[in-house]
């Protein structure tokens, strides 16, 4: 008969491509990719641009975003699918880091948001501005190789034939679900922490992230569903 979803959260066959699977969709989401796009404008505004630069900097976002996906989808045959997810989230995470240092945003005291002196000021918002900008295209054309494309193209692959459509709503809800908690959740805890902690805070999930593709994401680069499906079943090796 067909298979319910409570075969598919209660039979351990299931249990390891759906955790991958899942794990993928929530770290899609939890990295900072939703926020970055959705506050372009105003990041870039904040780092110095005026209004109209930073409008015009997110239709350039919008464009580098396909152009890099365009990438993706032309070299993932040929680079494979862990190369690509290993090499897109540290990139990622390192551009985290460098928003972090370029952002002009620190919690005063008393929890609210200051703009740090120097930066608003003086020369140094220059320097962040150009900063900010190589950051947010470093990130955008990372995320645009590995977790944007990629992470949809292993959630095909990866769930046995028998659960593939069940297991393909959940980790579809997984990542809408995660991308409304973040947003909504976000303008508060810019609002309480700054700019460079969040950065800060995705860049470390961003890390953990990395750890987690390596441990557990296999390789599907010129297999077979069946191919793929049989390895899930095929005894793990004893270490």
């Amino acid at each position: 008969g067909s298979t319910s979803f409570l075969d598919l959260l209660q039979q351990e066959r299931y249990r390891r491509p759906l955790m991958v699977g899942l794990s993928l969709m929530l770290f899609q989401q939890v990295t900072g990719q939703p926020s970055v796009l959705y506050y372009a404008t105003k990041i870039f505004n904040d780092a110095g641009f005026n209004l109209q630069d930073a409008e015009g900097v997110s239709v350039l976002l919008g464009s580098f975003k396909l152009v890099m996906t365009l990438v993706a989808v032309g070299t993932v045959e040929r680079l494979g699918r862990r190369p690509l997810l290993l090499a897109g989230v540290s990139g990622m995470v390192a551009a985290l880091l460098l928003l972090a240092g370029s952002s002009g945003e620190v919690p005063d005291a008393a929890g609210q948001v200051a703009a740090a002196a120097v930066a608003a000021e003086q020369g140094g918002s220059s320097w962040s501005s150009t900063a900010a900008v190589a950051a947010l295209l470093l990130y955008v054309g990372c995320y645009q190789l590995s977790f944007g494309p990629i992470s949809w193209l292993l959630v095909g692959e990866l769930f046995p034939l028998a659960v593939r459509g069940q297991a393909i709503a959940l980790a579809s809800l997984v990542n809408f679900g995660s991308n409304f908690a973040v947003s909504l959740a976000l303008p508060a805890v810019q609002a309480t922490y700054g700019l460079s902690s969040l950065y800060l805070a995705f860049a470390a999930v961003g890390a953990v992230a990395v750890g987690s593709i390596y441990a557990t994401v296999p390789e599907t680069k010129g297999k077979t569903l069946e191919e793929i499906e049989a390895a899930w079943n095929a005894p793990r090796p004893s270490s």
